[in-house]
């Protein structure tokens, strides 16, 4: 029997979830933007806190705040 797993974007986690990054979509502005940040696919990433429009996530033992919009461009697969 297969496992299936859920994607979602970044955005809809909650504080302190583990994740998997498995797809970047968005212009190749932005992807750029993001790969050179370390938002990478298959990269590990931690929500650390939702405030408002704006997330503070650990990507690779780097923090950073990040819009909810540019969140939303970044799938993930739960770890946790």
């Amino acid at each position: 029997m297969t496992e299936q797993t859920h994607s979602f974007s970044l955005s809809e986690c909650r504080s302190g979830q583990i994740s998997q990054i498995t797809a970047l979509e968005g212009d190749l502005k932005l992807k750029m933007r993001l790969v050179n940040l370390g938002f990478h696919t298959h990269s590990i990433v931690e929500l650390i806190l939702a405030r408002g429009h704006n997330l503070i996530v650990s990507v690779d033992g780097s923090r950073f705040a990040i819009d909810k919009k540019i969140a939303e461009h970044i799938h993930v697969e739960p770890l946790s």
